[in-house]
């Protein structure tokens, strides 16, 4: 029964995905234009003992040639608080991230059903810590913010599904600064 069971879901999952992925049409063209947005996993930047790990994307991209594409994305990082205590007094540190990448797309395996590609650019990413507390002379309040330029190294894979591609992306950003990161990426791009 246990191996009736394995072999009936095995079936279901593969014509489930011969399905899914047989009407696709991932193929690179010059001239195709293709917007996305997708979700974000970041090993965290600052050095300050912050976790700005999961964020929102959104990109565009542009076929320059049927292997380059170029294009970008904006990513916001959702904010991380921290809080400390200590002698009556009380502290929230708050560290807000965002990146603008510049990106070009090197098309290696560019098929009806899947794009897999090598990526490189420039990164712009933007730091924002703001702090709060009381103290015993009364509240103190202050901010400061700070951008930085790097460089991005990665690659990407991309499945073409009924009404849109999947992609997934692994890369280096914001090499040669501070705010150098690895990053996760995946979510959907529409074609235009």
């Amino acid at each position: 029964m246990k191996k009736l069971l394995t072999f009936a879901f095995a079936l279901l999952f593969i014509t489930f995905s011969t399905s899914l992925f047989n009407n696709a049409e991932a193929q690179v063209e010059e001239g195709d234009f293709k917007a996305g947005i997708g979700l974000v996993f970041g090993t965290g930047i600052g050095g300050f003992g912050f976790d700005n790990d999961l964020g929102i994307r959104a990109d565009g991209y542009y076929a320059v040639t049927p292997e380059i594409r170029a294009g970008g994305d904006f990513t916001f990082y959702f904010p991380d608080t921290m809080r400390e205590s200590f002698g009556g007094e009380s502290f929230e540190t708050k560290l807000t991230v965002w990146e603008l990448n510049l990106n070009g797309h090197y098309l290696f395996i560019n098929e009806e059903d899947m794009n897999v590609y090598a990526l490189g650019g420039i990164n712009i990413t933007g730091i924002r810590i703001s702090s709060s507390g009381s103290t015993g002379f009364g509240d103190v309040s202050g901010s400061e913010s700070d951008s930085e330029f790097g460089l991005n190294l990665g690659g990407g894979i991309e499945y073409s599904l009924d009404f849109a591609d999947l992609f997934a992306e692994a890369k280096l950003g914001g090499l040669g600064g501070n705010a150098n990161q690895f990053v996760l990426g995946a979510g959907l791009r529409f074609p235009f």
